[in-house]
């Protein structure tokens, strides 16, 4: 196992995977434990992983690049999913989307230069009732206007 990962958190990573063991098909789990020890999949989770369950590396890596879920690289502390969707397209998001960009200076599937934001355009969010609507990471946010998102990400931006 390479040890570029912070010891403590590949421990606590093994000690959330030995149980699964016995439990067919329990990559999916073992991979959100990784992604949430980590913040995102890395090498040595996968290689973990793999040994514990006793699976291919291959397999492992396999399953992190299939699912949109998992992150093969770190990512934002925030990322903001916003639905392109046609019903928030109607209620207005394209200038959501245009005052998130002008706030953060970044487009669509690009992260800020300090790690803090990422926007993302997906399909549904299944928040059709907060159209236009928005997640950060999986805080669902809605009825949202240019104004209402600048001052929501100021206010994420004032999290410590």
């Amino acid at each position: 196992m390479s040890e570029t990962a912070i010891p403590a958190a590949v421990d606590d990573l093994r000690a959330r995977v030995q149980p699964l063991r016995e439990d067919p098909g329990s990559v999916l789990e073992a991979l959100h434990a990784a992604q949430d020890v980590f913040g995102y999949v890395p090498p040595e989770a996968v290689e973990l992983i793999a040994e514990e369950l006793g699976y291919p590396e291959a397999h492992v890596y396999g399953v992190v690049t299939f699912y949109t879920m998992f992150y093969a690289e770190p990512q934002a502390t925030h990322i903001l999913r916003v639905c392109r969707d046609l019903s928030c397209h109607v209620k207005g998001v394209r200038g959501v989307v245009a005052a998130i960009e002008k706030k953060l200076g970044i487009h669509a599937g690009q992260s800020t230069a300090d790690g803090r934001f990422k926007l993302e355009l997906v399909s549904c969010l299944g928040q059709c009732d907060l159209q236009p609507a928005m997640l950060d990471n999986l805080a669902p946010h809605g009825h949202l206007t240019p104004e209402r998102v600048e001052k929501l990400i100021d206010e994420l931006g004032d999290e410590a």
